[in-house]
């Protein structure tokens, strides 16, 4: 431990002593009973500060948590313990991920309650990416790909609430990510569905209308690796109707090039579509794996290959 770890650490403690003290101080009158409480979660606080200084993040998130818990259940200071269990998830972050999830899930409670939806949604999309992480084993009994699409799902909505579609979009966008890609079984169709609405509201901005290319995209591709050609036939037929633009586009021709590909078989074909696309515009791992999906499901060997294994083109 360091100098400075020593001397804050020190000086944490002895703030944490003070604020015991000040909570075990008797008083006949509620007003000051109600002052002693405040004047030990300031110094709690003060003791978290010291840790967070000394680069103790596991302590002072541990002496934020309990700062937290006065002001939420004993002086009824909801903006004050939302700063303190926000401020506890940071450190826990660096320490321990698992208590940084519970502390954020505390601070999103008095944060929703208090209307402050856009604060309670950014700290619902960083337990989201600590669950993505692998960092938080199995939340509640579930895996951390299921905890992460409910927590990125809670987040998309408390952003759409403060009408920050952009965020919003953001996380739906990962949520259709993984599950098509990360979840297991994945749930293809519930993506295609996804990617289907980000490219529909895409279309309602000026700014974003080009991005809908990119989602119709990748809810063809949802469709076509879940062995469901027509559906994806289908769906081609309604992009080309809601986007003018979409049949003549490279993302376009690419989708009917694949479908066209899946329907006969044909899997020369496929790979050389792969191929001319990927030349011009570079498939990234997600259309990798949804494309060797999609191949193996026309190869007549494809039976039994790893995804690793199969080489699209």
């Amino acid at each position: 431990m360091s100098a400075i770890a020593k001397a804050q650490k020190a000086k944490g403690q002895e703030y944490q002593a003070e604020a015991g003290r000040a909570l075990t101080k008797k008083s006949w009158f509620a007003s000051a009973r109600d002052r002693n409480v405040e004047d030990a979660a300031e110094l709690y606080l003060q003791a978290a500060n010291a840790y967070k200084v000394g680069g103790l993040n596991q302590e002072a998130g541990d002496v934020y948590n309990v700062a937290g818990e006065l002001y939420r259940d004993k002086l009824k200071q909801a903006n004050e313990a939302a700063k303190c269990f926000t401020q506890a998830g940071s450190c826990y972050k660096k320490s321990n991920p698992v208590d940084a999830v519970s502390s954020y899930q505390s601070a999103v409670s008095l944060l929703t309650d208090a209307g402050r939806l856009t604060q309670a949604a950014k700290l619902c999309k960083e337990c989201a990416e600590l669950y993505e992480s692998e960092e938080v084993a199995e939340a509640g009994g579930k895996s951390n790909v299921v905890a992460a699409i409910e927590a990125y799902e809670q987040a998309g909505e408390l952003f759409g609430m403060e009408d920050s579609k952009s965020q919003a979009s953001q996380c739906r966008a990962k949520v259709a990510e993984l599950c098509s890609a990360a979840l297991d079984p994945p749930d293809l169709l519930r993506a295609a569905g996804l990617y289907d609405e980000l490219g529909r509201a895409c279309l309602d901005s000026n700014l974003l209308k080009y991005n809908a290319k990119s989602y119709f995209l990748q809810a063809i591709l949802c469709h076509l690796a879940n062995g469901d050609a027509i559906g994806a036939e289908q769906a081609l037929g309604r992009y080309e109707g809601v986007d003018y633009t979409f049949a003549e586009s490279r993302e376009g021709k690419f989708c009917r090039q694949l479908v066209e590909c899946v329907e006969g078989y044909d899997a020369e074909a496929f790979a050389t579509a792969c191929y001319e696309f990927d030349r011009i515009s570079k498939l990234d791992p997600w259309k990798t794996s949804m494309l060797v999906k999609v191949k193996r499901s026309i190869q007549d060997d494809g039976a039994g290959e790893e995804e690793d294994d199969v080489d699209l083109t």
